[in-house]
């Protein structure tokens, strides 16, 4: 009987390794041709594009800047002279992408690479990524179309960068000037029409010189999250299948189980499943549902100690005001509301804690306080362009901080409500970054 018993149980195992044995040769196959091929490459340079033109304000109607471009044998260079006569003179490069109405896809790329030489170490170049979309875009509106754009820094000689889409940001004049709702304020890079090199914000008005060699995109016909989709649904799948049988093998000896036993079962599960909500709530904002000072312990308890982290520290201007002139529950309304805003505007790895009152703190995970910054001006030119309930009007003054290597967060706490003091007596409405 027992050897009957284990010849049965082999007969069972043997096409579960069968099973087994392909999944782990389809992945690590997989695997290996994802990582040493499937490469995706678009180069712009030029011997192989001549859509480029240069560009500069003149064409705003306003401007007075002149630039011209060369055409080099290994780059272009933009010679640009900066006059005044515009509220951000510059002059670019422009690498025409459009064939008729329809751009290039840049999704299916996971980094873009620009080699370029700006001998201006105080200045910066503007590299800006130009996508129509209908929702938003209009064929007779050239500004209409969203300004996905990173700002790189000037450098002796020749320089190169390596960037991933995530680092652009959606140009905030853009966001306010149009008055983008939160859905449409991502990055986008579906339908690109153009590439531009620009001058930075806020330039010397002088000559400059900007040489660019290309611009390279790189990617792979199966990028990770979709290989790891499809790796999940093959062992997932399999797991399943065999989850099932196995299921359908004990389903008699589960029908002998104790009903109290099964009872007991349940009130534990429900037990965990009740602590598990209460300590959710614990850790949330009653009002906002934004994290409170407990939930702030836990984020900082799980942070590492020399990660790079930035404060925000948010405060609503004149809100006692609001409550005095509409009343606690139109405050309550506009909390509720900010904190919404806010939490569409930001990243996962930025958090929301309420302090009290009308104050906030987003905490920003990986976050260089000049990220920091962008997100603040970002959060601020917004909530102030926003229409709020009875017209009533709002803005919000921002502390910016860094934790510097040894600093305790407090410390670092500290700073930014410095910086958040500064903005206040500074007029409202405005960002600092802390000492």
């Amino acid at each position: 009987m027992p050897a009957q018993k284990i010849i049965t149980q082999w007969r069972i195992l043997q096409p579960i390794h069968f099973v087994l044995g392909l999944l782990i040769l389809l992945t690590v196959t997989l695997l290996l041709w994802q990582h040493y091929g499937m490469n995706l490459y678009l180069r712009f340079d030029p011997s192989n594009f001549t859509k480029v033109s240069a560009n500069d304000d003149r064409d705003d109607g306003e401007g007075k800047s002149i630039g011209q471009l060369s055409h080099m044998p290994n780059y272009w260079r933009l010679n640009c002279q900066l006059k005044e006569g515009h509220r951000s003179p510059y002059c670019s490069i422009d690498l025409d992408l459009s064939n008729g109405k329809q751009g290039v896809d840049f999704s299916k790329y996971t980094n873009i690479t620009i080699h370029f030489r700006y001998q201006n170490l105080r200045e910066q170049v503007n590299l800006v990524m130009i996508n129509f979309n209908p929702k938003y875009s209009m064929e007779d509106d050239y500004r209409s179309q969203k300004f996905n754009e990173i700002y790189l820094p000037g450098a002796m000689g020749w320089s190169t960068h390596s960037i991933e889409w995530a680092q652009f940001n959606v140009a905030s004049w853009w966001i306010a000037d149009r008055k983008i709702p939160p859905n449409w304020a991502d990055n986008e890079f579906t339908n690109i029409r153009e590439i531009r090199v620009s001058t930075g914000l806020y330039p010397k008005k002088m000559n400059h010189q900007i040489d660019l060699a290309y611009i390279e995109l790189r990617g792979k016909l199966i990028n990770n999250n979709t290989l790891q989709l499809l790796l999940l649904l093959l062992w997932g799948g399999s797991a399943a299948f065999w989850l099932i049988t196995e299921l359908r093998r004990s389903i008699r000896a589960l029908q002998r189980s104790n009903q109290r036993q099964q009872d007991l079962e349940n009130a534990q599960l429900n037990l965990q499943k009740t602590n598990q909500l209460l300590a959710e709530r614990s850790m949330r904002d009653p009002l906002t549902s934004a994290f409170n000072r407990e939930g702030l312990s836990v984020l900082l308890a799980n942070e590492p100690p020399n990660s790079v982290l930035s404060i925000i520290f948010v405060d609503i201007d004149h809100f006692k005001k609001i409550n005095d002139q509409y009343g606690h529950a139109m405050g309550d309304q506009m909390l509720c509301l900010l904190a919404q805003h806010i939490q569409q505007q930001i990243r996962p790895s930025e958090k929301l804690i309420r302090l009290g009152g009308e104050e906030f703190l987003l905490l920003c995970q990986h976050s260089c306080i000049a990220q920091a910054e962008q997100l603040a001006e970002k959060l601020r030119l917004w909530i102030f362009s926003q229409s709020w309930p009875t017209e009533i009007p709002l803005s919000c003054s921002f502390g910016v901080a860094e934790r510097q290597p040894g600093e305790s967060f407090e410390a670092a706490l500290h700073r930014a409500d410095l910086a958040l003091y500064r903005a206040k007596a500074g007029g409202r409405n405005r960002v600092e970054l802390a000492k």
